[in-house]
């Protein structure tokens, strides 16, 4: 089968199954477009269990830009964080998250963010978001699922000369032998991009997010176990049963180097964490004791973009009938990302990658 098959008279490919290309598919199909959609699974997105949104009284929208551009180490491209801290907003409409008894959204403090910004649906807001953006699209997009290559797009391109192209890839931390990551998350998006012309930076080791607590044994190897519980009691002991660095908390970064300087490796004491906490967490609260090491997580460099989520050439050109949202962009995060700013920016900046490319293919021809 071929690309120009797959995509046929589409006026929009996107390329990725994940929460960005799904919301993009979304935001491009409501614009008017139609719509294909292909992928070899859905990448990382089932595991985001928390989105960043500004509900608290105390929180705003700029509180937000600073911890974000402070997570990041000043490395970030601010019109691209403020355009996701502004676009997270909308998010209180989109989802029931979850509330106390109080009706007052129940929140978590990400490492890095000055409050508790992290709003969720029973920890699995990526699951969630999927099957609500897939049932509400149900016959308005066709999705094939396959693998695709250069030379297919190149097809598909030339077949049709007013298609417009979203990659929304995931990142590139798959090729590691101990990732959080599914095998398929390899960069092949970079390839993509670079193929038709678009610049790509920060593809280096300075620009992977390790998360820090990744379990290293049995059949959940590979599986985070969340920072936030290091706010509710938690705490990280060296092979003698030390506190690893409590001041390193501040940020996922510090906190997976000071783990390596201490071995590598390390315990999650979840003694003092309470049973209800775990359990609201989707953890085993009888599983106190785990052992946990750094692990490739997100890639924070990729496809350079605007704001309207255009892929850009290394002079800063938009390059025609190329999008990019998701884990394959650059310069959101800068040199670590914020927790709870990966499903974020998957769903905002795949709402805005999808609107644009729908209005270039529909109003640009």
């Amino acid at each position: 089968m071929s690309e120009a098959s797959i995509a046929g008279a589409a006026d929009v490919l996107v390329v990725g199954g994940g929460l960005a290309g799904w919301r993009a598919a979304e935001a491009a199909a409501e614009a008017g477009a139609t719509v294909t959609l292909v992928a070899n699974g859905p990448g990382n997105s089932p595991d985001i269990h928390a989105l960043n949104c500004p509900v608290l009284p105390e929180d705003s929208v700029g509180r937000y830009v600073a911890d974000t551009l402070a997570s990041g180490h000043g490395a970030n491209d601010r019109a691209l964080v403020e355009a996701m801290c502004g676009g997270s907003l909308a998010l209180k409409a989109a989802f029931a998250f979850d509330r106390d008894a109080t009706g007052a959204y129940k929140t978590i403090q990400p490492l890095g963010s000055s409050v508790p910004r992290c709003v969720t649906v029973g920890h699995a807001i990526g699951v969630v978001a999927l099957a609500q953006i897939r049932a509400r699209l149900k016959g308005r997009v066709a999705v094939v699922r396959r693998t695709v290559t250069v030379d297919d797009l190149r097809t598909a391109r030339a077949a049709n000369p007013q298609l417009a192209i979203v990659l929304a890839t995931g990142g590139w931390c798959g090729r590691y032998a101990f990732s959080t990551n599914p095998p398929e998350l390899r960069g092949d998006g970079l390839a993509f991009a670079a193929a038709f012309g678009a610049a790509v930076r920060d593809v280096d080791e300075a620009h992977v997010q390790y998360e820090p607590t990744v379990r290293t044994e049995g059949l959940r190897r590979g599986i985070p176990v969340i920072t936030t519980l290091l706010y509710e009691g938690a705490r990280l002991e060296d092979a003698q049963g030390a506190d690893i660095l409590p001041d390193a908390r501040r940020n996922k970064d510090e906190l997976a180097r000071a783990i390596f300087a201490v071995g590598g490796r390390a315990i999650y004491d979840l003694t003092d964490v309470p049973a209800a906490k775990l359990r609201d967490c989707k953890m085993d609260p009888a599983e106190r004791r785990i052992p946990v090491a750094p692990a490739p997580h997100s890639s924070l460099g990729g496809i350079v973009i605007d704001a309207q989520c255009r892929a850009l050439d290394a002079d800063g050109r938009p390059v025609p009938r190329l999008f990019a949202c998701g884990e394959v962009t650059a310069g959101v995060h800068g040199l670590n990302r914020l927790g709870g700013n990966g499903g974020t920016a998957a769903w905002v900046f795949g709402k805005i990658a999808g609107e644009s490319a729908a209005d270039y293919a529909l109003n640009q021809r």
